[in-house]
Order: structure tokens, then sequence, then C-alpha cells
């Protein structure tokens, strides 16, 4: 047997091999056959090692079959090693942009005052957080004591209330608006209370988020503040952040209203 040709259909099988396991640990969470201590922590971990050592067998597949100018096994390895950058590169990214910065899965534009969870608080019984902004809990991040809300405003300065000198009454249809926009499955929009209440959950995985929109009067205008929690402990490697930066960004683009 010849090696390049073996080491292209070793790359091919490789990318398989990690993409099913992937597949496994993703939706077997989603769908509640294990929980995601199992599939995140302990099946996964298997993927991104079977796909590391895919990824270094394709590149020297690569490099070889490029210096001897032999094209032999070149679907089986070009389909494996674009396969494993693929399987690799969304939770790789993730952890990479996430490097040196806090674990905050619970997200609030108003940290003195967030939001607060209505009509959610009967479907998170089984959430492995509290309800409770967790805003005063004291935490230890890059060796130094601090809390949540001081974590948060140290590394994420741009999440904050947004100020509109429209009516309260516009402003409440722009976030309903942008809500339906970002996906979100609605779950209680109120407007006399300018709230608005609503889930996210991730594709892989599963990950279930609440939200909590609020719009009151403010001045000559009205203000908007978004809080964003997950329902599951540990890191949530910056979901709750972008989803609140995404809807900020969101509602600026609903100008029609």
């Amino acid at each position: 047997m010849r090696v390049l040709p073996a080491l292209a259909k070793i790359t091919f099988a490789g990318f398989v091999l990690a993409l099913a396991i992937g597949l496994t640990a993703a939706f077997g969470t989603r769908f509640g056959y294990w929980d995601y201590h199992f599939g995140l922590f302990k099946l996964f971990p298997w993927c991104l090692g079977v796909g590391a050592a895919t990824f270094l067998c394709g590149m020297v597949w690569i490099v070889w079959a490029l210096i001897a100018n032999d094209s032999d096994g070149r679907p089986y390895g070009l389909i494996g090693l674009a396969g494993i950058i693929i399987v690799l590169a969304n939770p790789l990214t993730e952890y990479w942009e996430h490097i040196g910065l806090p674990p905050l899965p619970d997200v609030s534009t108003d940290t003195e005052h967030p939001p607060v969870f209505v009509a959610l608080l009967s479907q998170r019984q089984g959430a492995k957080t509290t309800a409770d902004y967790e805003g005063g809990r004291a935490v230890t991040f890059d060796g130094k004591a601090s809390t949540v809300a001081l974590l948060q405003h140290k590394y994420y300065g741009d999440v904050h209330s947004a100020a509109i000198l429209i009516s309260p009454e516009r402003l409440f249809k722009r976030a309903v608006a942008a809500s339906y926009a970002m996906g979100w499955n609605i779950v209680a929009i109120v407007p006399d209370e300018g709230r608005i209440e609503a889930t996210d959950t991730t594709f892989f995985f599963g990950f279930t988020d609440d939200i909590v929109i609020r719009v009151k009067p403010a001045g000559m205008g009205a203000k908007l503040d978004i809080r964003s929690k997950a329902r599951a402990d540990g890191d949530d490697l910056g979901r709750n952040v972008r989803r609140v930066r995404e809807f900020i960004a969101k509602l600026a683009t609903e100008q029609r209203i």
C-alpha cells in the first residue's frame, strides 16, 4: 500500500469519525439522552481530539502530495481535510474569541435594576441557575476578587441601556419586531408593562437561555434594557453577551416602526 493514498483515506476516515462523534454529542444532549456535562465535557472532547489528529494527518498528506506532485487519493484527502476544518472551525473560534474574558452567563444592560423574569419563572424549574440576577455574586477572575456586574462593566463596557428619543410605545413596537427578527421563541408580550420575555435555544447541544426586555419612559424619550441568562451553569463562552449585542444592533435597524 502506498503511503499517500493511505494518508488521504485516513484523513477522510478521521473526518467522518470526528463528525459522527460531534453530532452524537450535540444532538444526544439536545434530545435529552444525556445531560450537557456528559455531552459537552466528556463526549465532545473526543471529537476535538480526533479532529486535531485528523487535521495533522491531512496537512502531512497535502504537503507531501504537493512536494511529490502526486495526486493519488486526492478526493479522499481534500474532502477529509476541508471537512475537518469545518468541524473544528466553530468551537475553536468561539474558544479563541473568549480567551481572557470572564464567564458571564447572566448579562443585563442595567446591572443596578435589572429586568426580572415573570412569565418565564414557571419554565425555569429545571434550570441549573436561579432566576435572580447574579450581578452581586462574588467571583474570582484572573486571580482577583470581583463581582459579576463589575466584570461586565470592565470587559463589556459597550453593553448598556438603549435610550432613544421616541415614545415608549414606538420603542416597544421596535423591540417586539427585533425580537421576532432574532428568531427567538416569544413567551410574553406585555405592552402595559413594557415587557417582552423570550427563550433562545442553540442548534447544537440545545442550550436554552432566557431573555427579558423592559421598555420604560426616560426623560424626553424611552429606555430599553435587556437581560439574557443561561439556564445551564458554567461558562457560556460569551453566548449571552453576543445575544445582547446582536439584539441592540438589530433594534437599531428597526427604523420603520
